[in-house]
């Protein structure tokens, strides 16, 4: 009982899907990729809707097939720890994922949440302690958001990244399954 009342209490922390990257390695934009009828970005907005009560997305510009509330990256760089820095400033705290992440599950979300961590690159919890170190990092010419934060293990395979195509064909039909069970997931009490 105790767990359902951190969650609820947590539940109050904005989720941002960043989706403003260029997609160099993959060659067209991933965010926008098709897995149903639906984008990549959608499905995983929805899932963070089972989790969350505020999701937003974090986009250079509104490119996505449904309404969300879109947080504009201003930036002209294309560099997602200073997004990152920036959500920060404006939420203080944050729970971020990118787009192309899309085998974590609710569970794993859950998890990372009870213990108010990270798992991967701009993955889990970032509050505004983590900005110094951020901060620090760029100025080291380290554009990685590893801040030596606590991180947890998650099954190797929810944290697969689609950086390249042939990790798209691969993964596709496991990632359709994982929306799927993400539609119809339950709390295990």
């Amino acid at each position: 009982m105790a767990e359902k009342v951190g969650l609820l209490k947590e539940n109050k922390i904005p989720a941002i899907i960043l989706a403003g990257g260029k997609s160099s390695r993959f060659g067209k934009d991933k965010s926008r990729l098709k897995l149903t009828n639906k984008s990549l970005t959608y499905h995983q907005y929805k899932k963070l809707q089972k989790v969350f009560k505020k999701v937003y997305i974090s986009s250079k510009k509104n490119k996505f097939d449904f309404q969300a509330p879109i947080i504009y990256d201003k930036q002209k760089e294309h560099l997602p720890i200073l997004t990152l820095i920036n959500l920060i400033q404006k939420f203080h705290i944050i729970f971020v994922i990118p787009v192309d992440v899309p085998l974590i599950s609710i569970y794993s979300i859950k998890k990372l949440l009870k213990h108010k961590t990270i798992t991967h690159s701009f993955l889990g919890i970032y509050d505004h302690k983590d900005l110094k170190k951020l901060k620090q990092n760029i100025k080291n010419n380290n554009f990685s958001p590893k801040i030596g934060k606590i991180t947890i293990n998650l099954k190797k395979e929810e944290l697969i990244n689609l950086n390249y195509k042939t990790e798209y064909k691969k993964y596709k039909q496991k990632i359709k399954v994982s929306y799927a069970k993400s539609i119809y997931y339950r709390d295990r009490a």
